[in-house]
């Protein structure tokens, strides 16, 4: 079984990335010339999805559009106008328009292209309402700015940055979710302005849904939050950014030196 939608959060204000590259939308911010939104789509093309809903902030949204509408793939722009009130309320938003089970991506993230067939044979393995991808063996991550899991077995009991005890070290930015916790996810932002995606993830378990993690056992990716993190990319993790590369080619059709039209 596929999972044909996926919802991409690109709605972040990208303070950390600073210079040399601000004013660029951190999904935009290329790593060997590719933006880095079209890791992301790339390899969940790669896995069987065949639509996307974007969630952008207001300032973003015109030229994330500008470059993703120069290429053939399915997308809606879901615009989140409150920002700052966390990548789970974009999670929120999103949720609204998708129809069934779906991927759940950050847009800074760029993944092994195996990674999510990883979770998706978990997918048609077990039974859940989330399936979060984990790491018991990162190489290119900050394990003290990573979020860490606790888990009994496979299910998870404990998520968030600041857990000092953790079975499966990190999760890596991707997910697999049920669109019934949509109603669920409204309550808990009725009674919380901020929403992260952690805590919506550790509200699930505590309201009893089932949290499984599906880990890829040091399968490379990379979250690009600093700039040094883009240099890291560039260098220490080539080899990986090289597959990555191969799958945007492939999927999206980008060409080897991707450069944007003119506007």
């Amino acid at each position: 079984m596929l999972i044909r939608e996926a919802i991409i959060l690109a709605a972040g204000l990208g303070t950390r990335i600073g210079s040399p590259i601000t004013g660029v939308p951190k999904p935009l911010v290329k790593v060997s010339e590719i933006p880095l939104i079209l890791y992301a789509i790339s390899s969940l093309l790669s896995a069987g999805v065949e639509r996307f809903h974007v969630v952008v902030n207001t300032k973003g949204h015109m030229p994330i559009s500008r470059v993703l509408n120069e290429f053939d793939i399915n997308v809606d722009f879901v615009i989140n106008r409150e920002p700052e009130r966390g990548n789970g309320y974009s999670l929120i938003l999103g949720m609204k328009r998708v129809q069934d089970e779906f991927f759940l991506s950050m847009s800074d993230h760029i993944y092994d292209p195996r990674i999510p067939k990883v979770l998706l044979n978990a997918f048609n393995s077990s039974d859940f309402d989330i399936l979060v991808g984990a790491d018991s063996n990162p190489r290119y991550v900050d394990i003290d700015e990573a979020t860490k899991i606790m888990t009994r077995g496979t299910r998870v009991v404990r998520i968030g940055k600041d857990l000092s005890r953790y079975a499966h070290v990190v999760d890596i930015g991707l997910f697999i979710m049920r669109r019934d916790l949509y109603r669920t996810y409204l309550d808990y932002a009725s009674q919380n302005y901020v929403v992260e995606l952690s805590s919506l993830i550790q509200y699930s378990v505590n309201q009893g849904r089932k949290v499984m993690i599906a880990d890829v056992r040091g399968l490379p990716w990379i979250d690009i939050d600093t700039a040094d993190d883009v240099y890291k990319a560039r260098t220490t993790a080539r080899s990986l950014i090289e597959r990555a590369a191969s799958i945007v080619r492939e999927y999206i059709g980008i060409p080897q030196v991707y450069q944007p039209q003119e506007q």
